[in-house]
């Protein structure tokens, strides 16, 4: 199984504003069972029985939110021995996923452990439903991500979305004991595609959605970085890598790491699909058999709540969603989005809050607060 999982936490989710923000983004943000996206990610790590640490990179403006999530649901989940698992790195700024993990990974060479470490790589921030075919399929990615190859998580499509990245799936591999797995050479990653070719992409049936969970060796990853886009391992390898390491909580948290700033600031802003995935020719996807959404707006945000809040009243209103948190009356309006948090509110007809991300550029450029 995995050694080692790193949990990235330092998006700022600004397509559900305004309840996520620059001050406590989206991964914070709780559900309806109360458990926040970020604790849900920790609670599906734990639950692999990994031998070494799970990771969570985010800003350094969040660590100390990011500790708090951790204590939370230690206390909450019965999980004494958690936080001591976990260790909380924080980004000087951000510079997409890709440098991200080559610090992490630069970190276990300066620890001397990454020639063992086999690595899963998830989101902070998606539903993922159904632990236990997550942790079936996380061994089967394991095996393949041990004898280097870099592998993927597919999701099987349920309509023609074309706000993912595709996979095409090739042969099927076998398992050690010679069996059907459900691992595929990668022939191919797709961009996001537009409306027909991605409904192209179902009528085939070897399309995939790229679910953005990854698993690897440290070892080989730094490998294929070296080969892909050598800028951003020779921006990390100057580095010393010497880090302070303090206890908050029970939980390790790196603040500094000598070099960090140069690293990052020589570092080209690149994810991991660009540097890595798409270039590799060891690349695996394994078929999941788990549900996963990345909820990355609020009209998806809006399927796992259909009914109205309790603070809400409808009068001749229909299909409406509403997050907020004072009274809110819908009279005789149909297919609106809701969100009024801390003094800001946000209205968009159902189906396009894509645009979100639109209004906020337009708010920050008329000095909007």
């Amino acid at each position: 199984m995995f050694t080692d999982v790193i949990i990235l936490a330092g998006g700022s989710g600004e397509r559900l504003w305004p309840v996520s923000d620059d001050r406590k983004p989206k991964q914070f943000m709780a559900l309806s069972d109360g458990i926040s996206f970020l604790q849900a990610a920790i609670q599906r790590a734990a639950a692999l029985s990994i031998s070494e640490t799970i990771c969570i990179i985010t800003r350094r403006s969040w660590i100390d939110l990011a500790v708090e999530e951790v204590v939370s649901l230690s206390k909450k989940m019965g999980l004494p021995n958690l936080p001591g698992k976990v260790l909380i790195m924080g980004e000087p700024f951000g510079k997409n996923t890709a440098p991200a993990i080559a610090w992490y990974c630069r970190h276990l060479e300066v620890e001397g452990r990454a020639d063992n470490s086999n690595i899963l790589l998830m989101a902070s921030d998606h539903i993922i439903e159904s632990q236990d075919q997550f942790t079936r399929d996380a061994h089967t990615a394991s095996l393949f991500a041990s004898r280097n190859n870099l592998v993927s998580f597919s999701i099987v499509p349920t309509h023609p979305a074309t706000g993912y990245g595709y996979i095409k799936a090739g042969e099927r591999l076998a398992n050690p004991d010679g069996t059907p797995s459900s691992a595929y050479v990668v022939d191919s990653f797709r961009e996001k595609p537009d409306a027909d070719t991605a409904s192209a992409y179902l009528s085939q049936g070897s399309y995939y959605w790229n679910s953005g969970i990854y698993a690897f060796r440290s070892d080989f990853y730094m490998e294929e970085i070296g080969k892909h886009c050598p800028a951003l391992l020779d921006a990390f390898r100057k580095a010393s890598g010497l880090s302070t390491i303090e206890e908050v909580q029970g939980v390790r948290v790196m603040r500094s790491w000598d070099g960090l700033e140069s690293a990052y600031t020589a570092s080209p802003s690149i994810s991991i699909d660009y540097a890595v995935s798409e270039k590799c020719d060891r690349s695996v996807t394994v078929t999941a058999g788990f549900s996963w959404d990345d909820v990355g707006t609020w009209d998806s945000m809006a399927e796992y709540y259909p009914d109205l809040p309790a603070n809400t009243v409808s009068v001749s209103a229909s299909n409406c969603f509403v997050r907020s948190d004072i009274p809110v009356a819908l009279c005789d309006v149909h297919d609106i989005i809701v969100v009024i948090h801390e003094g800001k509110a946000l209205v968009s007809r159902r189906g396009s809050s894509n645009l979100v991300k639109d209004a906020l550029a337009a708010m920050k450029e008329k000095k909007i607060q």
